[in-house]
């Protein structure tokens, strides 16, 4: 039997719903990925926003996600302990979390929480539950959603990022030997190629700054040329995800995920959460196949 204090309530509160359900695991999920304990709209969470821990007789709270904001109690939130209802405000979700107790379980039931039954029936369902509850938006697999192709490389730096003492030359020089090594490697690791072009486009200017224009044209030219590679390798790439995903080829998919996340090894945004959910749900997939074979 569960001991009490291993019990975790939580409530959820949206534009004048709330659901309630008890969560009988140490750790629950906050997110809006379908993978998620606690699944919330995507306009007020991050694919894994918050990760919710039970330490002993308290709740431990760290965000996984910076955007969008979290305040616990209405300050700044970004890890620590949760103290027994404190308001935690997502969006405009708030999420009220604590430790479960006999008297305060009792307290919840006579004042008009969940029945029994249906939260039983929504902790089986959890996430689901959650979601359907609030009368949010249908429930979307990760393998069904269509996501944008963001661009690979943001602007080019201004800077000549030079170390302490360092003339701009020698920065340069530097530079460029590690852009050319990081080169040689992108056939097999894309992520070092999206370095390298970073490398390269720094050199430019460290060179421009030393009076070396004509190298800096150079180093200019092989960043712009390397960009353009990746940048349409990324696509393709991105396309043949679409393509096995539609087509459920889903062992074909699960290798292009791993490239594109190495394309994007440095990145935190939509997409790239997006691409560690598809990578989630497919260990799934694969894993509930193995054990049943």
């Amino acid at each position: 039997m569960t001991n009490e204090s291993e019990v975790m309530c939580v409530t959820v509160e949206r534009a004048g719903r709330h659901a309630s359900f008890e969560v009988h695991d140490r750790v629950l999920l906050v997110g809006s990925g379908p993978h998620c304990d606690v699944r919330l709209l995507p306009e007020d969470a991050a694919l894994e926003q918050l990760r919710i821990e039970r330490r002993g007789h308290e709740v431990f709270g760290q965000l996984l996600s910076a955007r969008p904001d979290c305040r616990l109690d209405g300050a700044p939130f970004e890890q620590g302990t949760i103290a027994a209802d404190a308001p935690l405000t997502l969006g405009q979700a708030t999420l009220h979390i604590r430790l479960a107790d006999a008297p305060a379980r009792a307290q919840a039931a006579a004042s008009g929480g969940w029945p029994l039954p249906v939260r039983i029936a929504m902790f089986a369902a959890m996430g689901f539950g959650l979601y359907a509850s609030l009368q949010l938006k249908p429930v979307v697999s990760s393998l069904d959603q269509v996501m944008a192709e963001p661009a690979l490389f943001g602007a080019a730096t201004s800077e000549c990022p030079a170390r302490t003492g360092e003339p701009p030359l020698t920065a340069a020089q530097r530079l460029i030997r590690e852009a050319h090594m990081q080169r040689e490697r992108a056939p097999f690791y894309p992520r070092d190629g999206v370095a390298a072009v970073s490398k390269y486009e720094a050199s430019t200017v460290c060179l421009t700054r030393a009076g070396q224009h004509a190298d800096a044209e150079a180093a200019q030219s092989i960043a712009a040329e390397l960009r353009a590679q990746l940048s349409d390798e990324f696509h393709v790439r991105h396309v043949r995800l679409e393509r096995f995903l539609n087509v459920k080829k889903y062992d074909l998919a699960q290798r292009e995920v791993r490239i594109l996340q190495d394309y994007l090894e440095h990145q935190d945004g939509t997409y790239a959460q997006w691409l560690a959910a598809v990578q989630r749900e497919l260990n799934m997939r694969f894993a509930s196949a193995k054990g049943k074979g």
